[in-house]
């Protein structure tokens, strides 16, 4: 029997479902942790990469010589310069993650060999460390959408809006109903938002198995003024896209506001009692998976997500969507 892969991106996928002791015991339930930040370039959103570029391939948008762009806070920006270096095509990023995090995830992505154009932006809200992704990426995606309409070699992604964002991450959702204990019934899932394409994909294929299965979305605690907009959001070339399309339809069923102190204490908490090398994403995750177990009750199931690891966030910990 063969016990080798031809390709990295085979490996894409398939990542380990850990039920969390002590935070399991602490909520009175059962608290799983999908751990995705053991796919290859280090977060969930290889999935969405492989699967966006290969849809695209599939469908004639995307060919040999072409450029593939997009505008990221880091992990799909990494995803697509790892992805896009494997199948030969140029990459180039435009990362929109302030102060020195940003610089960090440069570092990573100019080492897959993609062109980063740093475009911090210029109105983050200082109160809180916290970076939501939906917004920052903004100016980003305008640059994006100016390429693709002057170069018809230019592919963009388009990651918060692309139907195979949320479709990889609904057979996410799959893998982790093999995984789970037989009988199991999810009562809830919890994950952070950015394009929204985890909560949709994952939660989608969560309610086909339970229809009473609870959705959190999770947000920095500076979003709040962001969200409220995306309820008047139209789907134009850059804006609309995943998560203004939950948000109109009353998707979620609660919306949970995470401030990255909060955030980055539960991550160390991880880190020594789970023993898990994950962002500070997974932190803010596990805080809204302890409240589903609360509104739940005793005894209740809990899915949630491990988006990425740490590795991106020793110069300053930041709780980034």
């Amino acid at each position: 029997m063969r016990r080798y892969i031809d390709s990295i991106l085979s490996a894409v996928g398939n990542t380990p479902l850990l039920r969390l002791g002590a935070l399991s015991d602490e909520a009175d339930a059962n608290i799983y942790l999908k751990i995705e930040y053991l796919n290859p370039s280090g977060s969930l959103k290889d999935r969405i990469a492989v699967r966006m570029i290969e849809d695209a391939e599939k469908e004639g948008k995307l060919a040999p010589g072409y450029t593939i762009v997009e505008s990221s806070t880091g992990n799909t920006g990494t995803a697509l310069s790892f992805v896009g270096a494997l199948k030969g095509y140029k990459v180039l990023i435009y990362e929109t993650t302030p102060g020195r995090v940003g610089a960090e995830k440069v570092k990573i992505m100019t080492g897959y060999g993609a062109e980063v154009r740093s475009l911090p932006p210029e109105d983050t809200d200082h109160t809180d460390k916290a970076v939501f992704g939906y917004k920052v990426e903004m100016p980003g995606r305008q640059k994006c959408l100016e390429l693709e309409r002057q170069n018809p070699a230019v592919w963009w992604a388009r990651q918060f809006s692309n139907p195979s964002n949320a479709a990889a991450q609904a057979d996410m959702a799959r893998e982790i109903l093999t995984q789970l204990p037989e009988g199991t019934v999810v009562g809830g899932f919890a994950a952070s938002i950015g394009t929204g394409g985890t909560l949709r994909g994952c939660g989608e294929t969560l309610r086909a198995h339970n229809p009473g299965c609870l959705l959190y979305g999770v947000v920095p605690s500076t979003a709040k003024k962001d969200l409220e907009m995306g309820k008047r959001m139209e789907s134009t070339p850059v804006h609309g896209g995943l998560l203004a399309d939950m948000v109109n339809e009353g998707f979620m069923n609660q919306l949970i506001r995470i401030k990255n102190e909060d955030a980055v204490t539960m991550t160390r908490r991880l880190r020594r009692e789970e023993g898990l090398f994950a962002g500070v994403s997974t932190g803010a995750n596990v805080l809204a998976a302890m409240r589903l177990c609360r509104d739940l009750g005793k005894g209740s199931t809990v899915v949630t997500i491990a988006p990425d690891n740490a590795d991106r966030y020793f110069t300053a910990e930041r709780y980034v969507t």
